[in-house]
């Protein structure tokens, strides 16, 4: 524990941690100087001595059972015990720290009927932990059977009057209980009770800096200004919660084991994972370029992973293998940048035509190529007829029929891709429906688009109220619902809330039936198998003048 920061310094707040607010350096000299004032003012006989030298031996044991790591022996001085004790108050979750503005800049005051004038008050911020309040004590050989002893107390986010309290309640306690070890007791005061001396309402009130008249040895308080305590307040709450995560024990949610958290990641989003699972699960999408895929593991978040968070998993080679991929990804949602045909560089396109900034080449960024103003692009397969009559009539070098012959190998992919897919309207990915319902989920982008009419939708609106249908067949249909059959008073609208991030596609089915209302299990929505169309009443869909309620399937 470092003990290189004084009380009257500010250090940043990287390095604002239990030495700082244990002031060890500045609390040893004061108690040196009180066990100096106080040298010779006892004379004990040598049965005296040693009967307090077994009590204090004693007591130091049982503070250190009691307190273990909160507990730090220090050095003796002159041959007297020294030691610190943290004592850490259990504050309530999100205690706020307030801050006291008076218009006329005076100190918060008391009335005459006890009632405290807060002033007004303005937040600063929310905390978890709050810095140990540090007693600090030096054994005197009379105690104690005639003397206390020495202490300070350091509370350096405190204001002195406040700490002064609390040093003047361990005199009494001390003068309550004379001749008997009293460390104990005034550390288990600082515990049960001075909570209510230091909090308003279980907040932290700040008031405007100011000195105190009346100096307390004892006290070392509050030195520097509110607004340079409340950000190391700050960084010892996030510190001391990172501290207390780690030694913890937590439950995966993906393997459901139980480790430390020194092997556990917690994501922004607070929801925690070992390494282990969470390695397995970047390293997978990042190999097949799922990229949409990372992000959090649970089903009721799905926040993306920051890329700190990426790169502390995946190391060095797999983080660049990511940063390659988002990237291009990046660079491809770009609707304005095209690749020279030529040399693959970037280019920027204006209305449809780009010139490469490398080889100079202008060319139509929908053809890929040479700039033709006035007439249409050629199709894939009017290319791939061109390409094929240069190689009857022309005896090409072997270079150049190689190259062309790999271009129309491509354009033959792309006429079979164009032939059985549909591009995804927001990145243009070829995707193609093999089952399932006509609202499709790039895989790309994860942007919603209809396989219908290929246009954006943000969900199964556009299927209840458009002209497009959910499925192309009605059997198909019936395999992706639950067959209801309602009352004839029942009223649908209560199902009427649509869950738009639920895919059809990938439900899976339940049952068979010769009923043809339907119950979606995806967005909880009825509808009509035969029509297509969403259901309000069964009473008013079917009948003699609607839809057959029951076909053979």
């Amino acid at each position: 524990m470092s003990s290189e920061a004084s009380s009257s310094s500010s250090p940043p707040p990287a390095e604002a941690g239990d030495g700082y607010w244990a002031a060890r350096e500045e609390a040893a000299a004061r108690l040196e100087a009180m066990a100096a004032r106080a040298l010779g003012e006892d004379e004990l006989s040598a049965e005296q001595l040693e009967t307090n030298n077994q009590l204090q031996e004693d007591e130091v044991l049982a503070l250190q059972a009691i307190y273990g790591d909160d507990m730090v022996i220090l050095e003796d001085k002159a041959g007297l015990r020294s030691f610190q004790i943290f004592v850490r108050y259990p504050i309530p979750n999100g205690t706020k720290v307030l801050l006291n503005l008076h218009a006329n800049g005076t100190m918060a005051a008391t009335d005459n009927d006890g009632s405290q004038d807060i002033g007004e008050l303005v937040y600063a911020c929310s905390l978890k932990h709050l810095p140990p309040v540090v007693l600090t004590c030096l054994l005197p050989r009379s105690y104690p059977s005639t003397c206390a002893p020495y202490f300070t107390i350091s509370a350096k986010w405190l204001d002195e009057p406040k700490v002064s309290y609390l040093c003047a309640m361990f005199d009494e306690i001390w003068t309550e209980l004379p001749g008997q070890e009293v460390v104990y007791r005034w550390v288990d005061w600082l515990n049960s009770s001075s909570w209510s001396c230091i909090s308003l309402n279980d907040n932290i009130i700040f008031v405007p800096d100011g000195t105190s008249d009346v100096a307390d040895e004892h006290a070392i308080a509050r030195k520097l200004l509110v607004d340079s305590t409340i950000p190391l307040m700050q960084n010892y709450n996030e510190k001391r919660s990172q501290e207390l995560f780690l030694k913890n024990l937590h439950e995966c949610g993906i393997c459901l084991s139980e480790n430390t958290g020194i092997n556990f990641i917690k994501l922004p989003c607070h929801h925690l994972f070992c390494m282990k699972c969470m390695e397995s699960h970047c390293r997978i999408h990042v190999k097949e370029g799922n990229l949409t895929m990372l992000i959090c593991p649970d089903t009721t978040c799905r926040s993306p992973l920051p890329p700190s968070i990426l790169k502390s998993i995946l190391g060095d080679d797999c983080y660049m293998r990511w940063e390659s991929f988002a990237t291009q990804k990046l660079l491809d949602t770009m609707p304005d940048l095209v690749y020279c045909p030529r040399c693959d560089a970037a280019c920027l396109e204006v209305d449809n035509d780009a010139q490469c900034p490398e080889c100079f080449f202008t060319f139509c960024a929908l053809c890929k190529e040479r700039r033709h103003v006035g007439k249409e692009c050629l199709t894939p397969a009017e290319k791939i007829s061109i390409l094929r009559e240069r190689h009857k009539k022309y005896s090409l070098p072997e270079k150049q029929l190689l190259k062309e012959q790999r271009e129309i190998n491509e354009l033959l992919d792309v006429c079979e891709v164009l032939r059985n897919s549909k591009q995804c309207p927001s990145c243009k990915m070829a995707i193609s429906k093999t089952y399932g319902c006509n609202k499709m989920t790039c895989r790309n982008c994860g942007k919603f688009f209809c396989y219908r009419c290929n246009k954006a939708i943000s969900g199964y609106n556009h299927f209840w109220y458009g002209d497009c249908l959910l499925f192309e067949d009605n059997n198909q249909g019936r395999r992706f619902g639950i067959f209801e059959e309602p009352d004839d008073e029942e009223d649908a609208d209560d199902d009427e809330d649509v869950d738009d991030g639920e895919d059809l596609e990938e439900l899976e089915p339940e049952l068979f039936s010769t009923n043809n209302h339907i119950l979606c299990i995806g967005c909880r929505g009825h509808y009509c198998a035969l029509c297509r169309k969403r259901v309000l009443r069964s009473s008013e869909h079917y009948g003699p003048r609607g839809c057959q309620q029951h076909t053979n399937p």
